[in-house]
């Protein structure tokens, strides 16, 4: 039997503790002073915090880094309806799709990122094509035990009626190839209210997740948030429902916010916040007190919400930068949202798992290690500072070594 042991690793508490991973069971077997035996394998950790690795709830990798593609893809006004506009007569290859879902991924789990969730284009005009280098991506991720991946299906509009026909048999057919979630856009629907049933359909009927982009608007006055609670209180929550973006929740008085945030800790809706796209779309044509698009996700996490944090887009037309790291992530929930640095890391973690349906992995014994150990003094010093010195542990065995090298002359 042999472990991998890394030496005088930081806690999240700030003590320093060596952790031994069985290599057999792919658990955690020790934290604290750990005697090395003849095969282990020990990794030097001195400086660096060990934390639970990182998931991404909340990712487009059908689009991800076509501003680096050279397809020439602009979206002059920057802002949402730029970017569907954008988008709207690209033609995706398999091939071009696998290329740079993979690159992608592989900084992802560079950055410390173990468990992703994709959403897809399925649509007229592009049909199910995507899907399938996706399903590729994630069987090889799979079997080389590098991450796990999960594929959504963003269906496209309209939905309901005759003029969404097209669309519905797309939607069964991506359930027919394999996908892993259902979900959609019926709040930009002709009918977002029998949009949503359609939606509901197909993922009670398929016993699958439903994950719906929600409400990516500052107008007041779109709130089909309501809808969603409505439905699931008559029907139930089936195998898992989250709602992602949910912009407008943040512009409600609180009272609103309050009785939303009530419905949906009781109903088990979960809710994943999208920083980084959604202050990069949002408010642009507003110069004075410009809201910050993000939703309220201190305020739903203190009413019993399940929430989890995403990067969304990365440099593509939905928006232009990106890292593809959880610790961008977590650093703009401790600045633009206000949360402590350890409910930024939980939503960007722990959080994430638990949206997604699996476990929560803490830094315990017992725990499947899934970690990431990034260079920093302590636990926020470590998320402030974002060092590209990490490795990455996916379980039970280290994918992903980062080193940095500086000079000063």
């Amino acid at each position: 039997m042999s472990r991998t042991v890394l030496r005088g690793a930081t806690l999240m508490s700030g003590r320093v503790a060596d952790v031994a991973i069985d290599s057999t069971t792919q658990k955690i077997e020790i934290i604290g002073v750990v005697d090395p035996k003849p095969l282990d394998v020990i990794e030097d950790c001195t400086d660096m915090v060990v934390f639970p690795s990182a998931v991404e709830p909340h990712a487009h990798l059908d689009k991800v880094l076509l501003c680096e593609s050279g397809q020439n893809i602009k979206n002059p006004s920057g802002d949402l309806e730029g970017a569907i506009s954008a988008m709207r007569n690209v033609t995706l290859s398999p091939r071009d799709v696998y290329r740079r879902a993979k690159a992608a991924v592989l900084e992802m789990v560079g950055n410390g990122t173990t468990l992703i969730r994709t959403h897809v284009d399925v649509r007229s005009g592009v049909g199910i094509s995507s899907i399938y280098p996706l399903i590729e991506l994630k069987n090889w991720l799979r079997d080389e035990q590098i991450a796990e991946l999960q594929i959504a299906c963003l269906l496209g509009s309209p939905i309901a009626g005759v003029n969404g026909r097209e669309h519905r048999r797309l939607l069964s057919r991506a359930i027919d190839v394999g996908i892993d979630v259902v979900g959609g856009c019926p709040y930009l629907d002709e009918d977002p209210r029998s949009a949503l049933e359609v939606l509901m359909d197909a993922s009670f009927d398929a016993g699958l997740p439903m994950d719906l982009h929600t409400d990516e608007t500052l107008d007041q006055r779109t709130l089909t948030i309501t809808d969603l609670i409505e439905a699931v209180d008559k029907r139930g929550v089936g195998s898992g429902i989250a709602a992602s973006h949910c912009v407008s929740l943040s512009m409600q008085e609180y009272e609103i916010q309050t009785s939303v945030a009530i419905k949906l800790a009781e109903l088990g809706i979960s809710v994943i916040v999208l920083p980084q796209t959604n202050l990069f779309l949002q408010a642009r044509n507003i110069s004075s007190a410009a809201p910050r698009g993000i939703a309220p996700i201190k305020l739903l996490g203190e009413f019993g919400v399940k929430v989890a944090a995403g990067s969304d887009n990365a440099r593509d037309p939905f928006c232009s930068m990106g890292r593809m790291d959880m610790f961008e992530t977590a650093s703009l929930l401790v600045m633009a949202a206000h949360l402590r640095p350890d409910q930024a890391w939980y939503s960007c973690s722990g959080g994430g798992r638990e949206v997604l349906g699996y476990p929560d992995q803490g830094v315990e014994v017992g725990a499947q290690a899934d970690l990431v150990l990034v260079d920093g003094a302590n636990f926020a010093s470590a998320i402030a500072k974002g060092s590209a010195k990490r490795t990455v542990i996916h379980k039970g065995r280290i994918t992903s070594r980062t080193s940095v090298e500086r000079e000063y002359f």
